[in-house]
């Protein structure tokens, strides 16, 4: 029991340590700027776009959704739907957008196996052995994306900004989805 244990543990280590998933962030705040004159927020839904960045029309669906379905972690401002009467402008810019393609060599293996012998009188006895296993080696995709969010007064001062770049086995815009939520929400706690 022990060696099978053991074993599976060993699988599962290597198959972890196979995966990409990443995700960091680096982040500017202007700690001189008085936030209590920001009252109210216009949210551009225009995204800038890096040259070479492109979605597909279901993602770019999807990356409105997000900063729409997100403004409810905005509490402690007005959102307004008119930039002229915003005291400061939220506005992302997409860095980078895609698909990642990675290679898993072949690996070798040691599994245990149990083999069952039945006498002819009945009796049953088996043996584990070890024995090396080679699993083939395959592909697998990571998506990922990078982008910058940005809040701005209306003299274009910048208040508070973040870059966030994130990899995963996930959909982009599912990641995507998490940062702008949490950069709504940091955005909120600066008051």
């Amino acid at each position: 029991m022990k060696k099978y244990l053991s074993s599976m543990v060993v699988m599962m280590c290597i198959l972890l340590s196979v995966a990409v998933v990443s995700a960091e962030q680096a982040e500017w705040k202007d700690e001189d700027y008085d936030i209590d004159k920001i009252q109210k927020i216009y949210i551009e839904y225009d995204i800038d776009k890096n040259d070479g960045v492109s979605f597909s029309d279901l993602e770019d669906l999807k990356i409105l959704q997000s900063l729409d379905e997100n403004k409810k972690y905005i509490k402690k401002y007005e959102l307004v739907k008119d930039k002229d009467t915003a005291d400061a402008v939220l506005s992302i810019k997409m860095l980078s957008w895609g698909t990642n393609k990675h290679w898993v060599s072949e690996q070798k293996v040691t599994q245990n196996q149990t083999i069952s012998h039945t006498d002819k009188d009945g009796k049953m006895s088996s043996v584990t052995i070890p024995v090396i296993v080679t699993n083939p080696g395959y592909y697998y995709y990571t998506q990922y994306f990078s982008a910058k969010f940005v809040l701005k007064d209306k003299e274009d001062n910048t208040i508070f900004e973040r870059v966030d770049n994130r990899e995963d086995e996930k959909k982009a815009y599912d990641m995507f989805n998490r940062a702008v939520k949490d950069f709504y929400k940091d955005v909120n706690s600066l008051k």
